[in-house]
């Protein structure tokens, strides 16, 4: 029997700050957020693809041989980046996670092993959570202040763990272009939304295992639909914020074009460029602000 009843949604509460700006008065902001998937990507669902050597081969491209070119990139550039990093890679690559700091950039929770956390139990999640962070701590000296949902898997419990256990934001919604609170039941965090359209796994995604899978646009394309959603984002007001994996944007066709088109959003006047860390301290101080002035 079809059910016609009205759903539940989840207690939260989106809420827009009336006094937002960017810093300095920027049109638009821009973080570029990289997510070091790597040999946790394929092995989330499966830990059994440990021994699919091409597969953790292809995973690990990104920070063996990308990430040096993607830290120089952003060195010539000059412009900080977050990094989204599984636990259980921070541990594989501590060398890549020192140099990573070394610059200057952010490192941020993105799991153990890249898990999905839609459908966990609170413990189990908690505990999920609380794992990642003390790895994440230990090797990097810094506790992560964000994360972004592997797989987009999100539910009222995830944020509401993230506020419990003091996270300054997430990255993960897609309903807004600009920056927003999130209230829970166990207090606030900002929301840094993301897009799809800005996701290179949309465009370049592929794996090795469970059938194979494989997207070869080209990077011209790719080029063309983020230069157009940059200026649209610069139009409204909003936040370009990147989701690329180093293994697949690290490809040396793809760097090309990536540094093309950074080079041409670094000529534009009114950007601000940081961090999720940054971001998410700018807003929260908006935030204190718009209550304070309320």
């Amino acid at each position: 029997m079809i059910d016609l009843s009205p759903p539940s949604y989840p207690d939260l509460i989106f809420r827009t700050l009336s006094n937002f700006a960017w810093p300095d008065g920027a049109a638009c902001g821009v973080i570029l957020a990289w997510h070091v998937d790597g040999e946790a990507g394929p092995m989330a669902s499966d830990r059994s693809v440990v021994n699919h050597v091409a597969a953790i081969s292809e995973a690990a491209y990104g920070l063996t041989t990308a990430m040096p070119r993607i830290l120089d990139l952003h060195r010539d550039l000059g412009v900080p980046g977050t990094f989204f990093v599984p636990a259980h890679v921070a541990e594989r690559h501590p060398a890549v996670m020192e140099a990573i700091v070394g610059d200057g950039h952010e490192i941020a929770h993105h799991g153990y092993m890249h898990e999905n956390v839609f459908g966990l139990a609170e413990a189990d999640e908690r505990a999920l959570f609380g794992h990642a962070t003390a790895i994440l701590q230990r090797i990097t000296g810094r506790r992560p202040r964000g994360w972004s949902a592997p797989g987009w898997g999100v539910t009222e419990q995830t944020l509401s763990i993230m506020a419990s256990m003091g996270m300054a934001y997430d990255a993960s919604l897609m309903e807004r272009d600009v920056p927003h609170m999130v209230d829970t039941t166990a207090g606030s965090i900002v929301e840094l939304p993301i897009s799809m359209v800005l996701d290179d796994w949309a465009l370049f995604g592929s794996s090795l295992y469970g059938g194979g899978v494989s997207s070869l646009t080209s990077a011209a394309r790719a080029e063309a639909i983020w230069r157009e959603e940059f200026d649209g984002l610069r139009r409204f007001g909003g936040l370009f914020q990147t989701t690329f994996h180093p293994n697949l944007m690290g490809r040396p066709g793809r760097l090309v074009m990536l540094e093309r088109l950074l080079l041409g959003m670094r000529a534009c006047d009114g950007v601000w460029w940081g961090t999720c860390e940054q971001a998410a301290d700018h807003v929260r101080r908006l935030d204190v602000e718009g209550q304070t002035n309320a």
